[in-house]
């Protein structure tokens, strides 16, 4: 080999001995946060780093070919930066992909004043079929996951109810699980039957923590086979920082009961279809001794943007910020940096061309 040659490889194995020495320096950093914590969320793409690999080969394949055809070594010395420029980006966009987690920051975000309370209607009449094909509590479903979308902080909570009454999820700010949970619940949770509204509101007016904020309670129910009223519930609501926005479902012409577990619809003693409608007279004198508000749904995808009016004037426009501890993500570091890292390498190397 020319001593020209020999020049040229010399000053490539100098890249390499850098090369090797930013890496392991590298390597000494990311094990030091190994043992502050850190963790890669999703390490598998980290197997990516393989590729490093046949990258080099075909790199020193590449090399040689440039060496055989240029006379200037400063050709092949911006060869080797530019290969340098490129892993090292590669390098960095794997990291930020894996999504790497260190330690735990604080989040503030703006909260509405006041807690949402649903109390979910899930007597036998909300299975009837009445909303453009499909079920009252579907419709309702699809409500109450368009509405939870849209909220801005607030904790939500789910109550359950029939002729008895329960918490099915306690206030959160975890919309996905409020939604799952809307997704789960169905009229099979109470064996016994009717629409206990009092005992439902009394049930979601116990959770709320405080009495001066003021908070919400979203009934949706089709106001069918109710209990007898229980005035004392409603005149505490009425009185309190409580607002009530009930919502009937089912359309006015109404649709056929089924028998529990079957799809055999039911009949009276004469033979007749047994019918239930909406009862929306129900549904507005409730309001009215509550002071509250009430709507009607009767579309598969009911509108929200009323109810969350509702919610928000409830609040009075005031906003309270609220703390949380997360996981301190370091993701946005290694892609934003990479791209830089590599346009600043190319720069250098057209100048030392």
């Amino acid at each position: 080999m020319s001593k020209r040659h020999t020049n040229r490889w010399s000053s490539v194995w100098k890249v390499f001995l850098l090369d090797l020495i930013s890496s392991i320096l590298i390597l000494a950093v990311i094990q030091n946060f190994f043992l502050k914590g850190l963790v890669f969320q999703n390490p598998s793409i980290l197997y990516l780093l393989l590729l490093l690999v046949p990258a080099y080969l075909f790199f020193i394949q590449d090399h040689k070919v440039i060496l055989s055809q240029l006379e200037s070594h400063r050709h092949s010395k911006r060869h080797s930066y530019k290969f340098l420029a490129l892993k090292f980006c590669f390098i960095g966009l794997l990291f930020g992909a894996s999504d790497p987690v260190i330690g735990i920051e604080n989040t503030t975000i703006a909260s509405k004043e006041g807690d949402i309370m649903v109390c979910l209607d899930l007597s036998r009449s909300m299975d009837v079929k009445d909303i453009e094909g499909i079920s009252r509590l579907e419709a309702g479903r699809h409500l109450l996951k368009a509405l939870v979308s849209k909220l801005s902080g607030q904790r939500i909570g789910l109550c359950i109810f029939a002729q008895n009454a329960m918490i099915e999820l306690p206030l959160t700010r975890d919309y996905d699980r409020f939604k799952l949970m809307v997704s789960e619940v169905n009229t099979d949770h109470f064996s016994n039957q009717g629409t206990d509204v009092g005992g439902a509101l009394q049930t979601a007016k116990g959770t709320f923590e405080s009495e001066k904020l003021n908070n919400v309670i979203l009934l949706l129910t089709d106001g069918e086979d109710h209990e007898p009223e229980s005035n004392q519930i409603y005149d505490s609501i009425a009185n309190s920082n409580i607002k009530l926005i009930s919502v009937a479902i089912g359309s006015k012409s109404g649709g056929p009961l089924l028998k529990p577990g079957t799809a055999s619809m039911r009949l009276d003693d004469a033979g007749n279809l047994i019918l239930s409608k909406v009862n929306l007279s129900f549904v507005k004198n409730l309001s009215e001794l509550t002071n509250g508000v009430w709507f009607h749904a009767e579309e598969r995808y009911p509108a929200t943007d009323f109810i969350l009016t509702e919610i928000n004037l409830s609040s009075n426009g005031y906003l309270r910020d609220l703390t949380f501890k997360i996981e301190r993500r370091v993701y946005l570091y290694t892609p934003t940096f990479s791209p830089c890292f590599f346009l600043s390498l190319c720069i250098v190397s057209i100048v030392i061309h």
